[in-house]
């Protein structure tokens, strides 16, 4: 909707320039700038937004934002221009979340596994075409889905999508809600009408400097959330930030837990099955998601999913009957016919990996080998971990390049070797080809294990952005394989 002079005065809390007749949208990229929108110029990273203020105009932007004056250009100078894009995001889309039940998902790990979980819950108890989702993997619009960029979009990203969900008769939203979605105003001023916590590990420490502010970030979500409120109470900041805010219900496999797990076995043939205990009564679940911490993860969909009215059968089947997530212990299929079996998954931190190789140290019939590497750019002091967990939980490593950025992969790869064992570990700087170096090593009753990618389609490296999907590259080296031979 068109924003008048009196009407963006109140939603900026600024005064707005003389001339200004109206804003029509909004944008901090000056290159997606159309006649009518305002600019806002976010202090990025790496550059000043107010550097673009000019070619933002030139493209017809009718105001600036900014956290001080541009020469030569009308601005609004505001505070805080990451409050002030989230604010006019909301306004020019008509504040889509107060007509949305919105659920936000936050957690280091876990956190895209329970959105697909509660999605389907909710699809399968209110209707498909009634349900949407915001996750790491993919946006879904009643039965579209589309691949998603990052975690939790910039703000006129948010914005906007909730208001397409609203349009196209979506009632209630699965957001996956990062710590960078919290900390950059991403969704600031969203209405959130229920909140779940999974656990918090190192990760992000590039942004957030310590585990505190990192924690601060996700326990913000649980401040603006006036519903149904879960926590991990098998993870120590979930504990706490359920002692800090009053009305935060637990989940997991402690005594007092309001939704308590009992009885997990897990295996290939049966998926995982476990009783969740809660004031209600038990609901015997089934799911075809592997491992203790998808136990974790189905129980605080279920309990988020309960605590909203959402019946009990309906809880039932839409568990059981859901499918694989994108890149979360994703297994490819075509592996079985070679008689062992290939999961890919999103494991980028110590924490993670170790969960995901202890899922398959416990399904093996043979051994464990791992293909792995570190992001760059990021948090370094996870790297030599990670290469401690693989030792430890694989038979076999094989360290090789993930999304280097900027950083010189041999750099990154050496200081995950650091904290190898060398006899079980191995170094491939190529990414298929340390692949196909696992795939030719495994042998009937083995389990592959390809982390670190997931779902993720392209590889960020120093020399560009090359197109690699780490599912699709297995079936591509299973087929090469089957044709010629090991």
């Amino acid at each position: 909707m068109d924003l008048d002079p009196q009407n963006l005065s109140r939603v900026l809390g600024a005064e707005v320039p003389p001339g200004v007749a109206s804003v029509s949208g909004v944008t901090h990229d000056s290159r997606a700038v159309r006649p009518g929108f305002a600019f806002v110029a976010v202090p990025g990273f790496k550059h000043d937004g107010t550097l673009f203020a000019a070619d933002a105009m030139g493209r017809g932007a009718a105001l600036v934002v900014a956290e001080r004056p541009v020469e030569g250009v009308p601005t609004a100078v505001v505070h805080d221009a990451r409050v002030a894009l989230a604010a006019l995001a909301r306004a020019v889309h008509g504040d889509p979340s107060a007509a949305l039940s919105v659920y936000g998902v936050t957690g280091t790990n876990g956190k895209t596994t329970t959105s697909y979980v509660l999605h389907a819950v909710l699809s399968g108890a209110r209707g498909r075409e009634k349900c949407g989702l915001m996750s790491t993997a993919e946006t879904i619009i009643g039965a579209g889905r589309r691949p998603a960029v990052r975690t939790t979009p910039e703000a006129t990203e948010v914005q906007e999508t909730l208001a397409e969900m609203l349009g196209a008769g979506v009632e209630h939203v699965v957001m996956e809600v990062s710590s960078h979605g919290v900390a950059l105003r991403r969704v600031e001023g969203t209405r959130f009408a229920g909140a779940l916590f999974t656990n918090l590990t190192r990760d992000h420490l590039d942004l957030h400097g310590t585990m505190e502010e990192y924690f601060a970030a996700k326990r913000e979500l649980f401040i603006w959330t006036k519903g149904p409120k879960l926590a991990n109470a098998e993870d120590p900041w979930g504990r706490r930030l359920a002692s800090e805010i009053g009305d935060v219900m637990t989940f997991g496999g402690t005594e007092g837990a309001d939704y308590r797990v009992e009885g997990v076995e897990a295996g290939w043939g049966g998926g995982t099955r476990f009783s969740l205990r809660h004031a209600g009564g038990v609901l015997e679940l089934q799911s075809p998601l592997l491992g203790p911490y998808n136990a974790l993860n189905v129980a605080g969909a279920a309990g988020l999913a309960l605590a909203t009215g959402v019946g009990p059968q309906e809880i039932l089947q839409a568990v059981q009957n859901m499918g694989q997530v994108p890149g979360r212990f994703e297994r490819v299929v075509a592996a079985r016919d070679h008689g062992f079996e290939v999961v890919v998954d999103y494991a980028h931190t110590d924490i993670g990996l170790e969960a995901a190789l202890r899922v398959a140290r416990g399904v093996a019939a043979g051994r464990v080998i791992c293909v792995f590497g570190a992001a760059g750019d990021r948090d370094g002091a996870k790297r030599p971990g990670m290469g401690r967990v693989a030792s430890r939980l694989a038979d076999r490593s094989i360290v090789t390049t993930d999304d280097a950025y900027t950083e010189d992969p041999g750099k990154i790869a050496r200081e995950i070797a650091a904290g190898a064992d060398p006899s079980r570990t191995v170094v491939e700087l190529d990414r298929r080809a340390a692949i196909r170096h696992a795939l030719l090593a495994a042998r009937p009753g083995d389990v592959v294990v390809v982390a670190g990618k997931g779902h993720e389609t392209v590889q960020h490296l120093p020399d560009g952005d090359v197109p690699f999907h780490d599912a699709t590259v297995v079936e591509e080296l299973l087929a090469e394989i089957g044709q010629n031979g090991r």
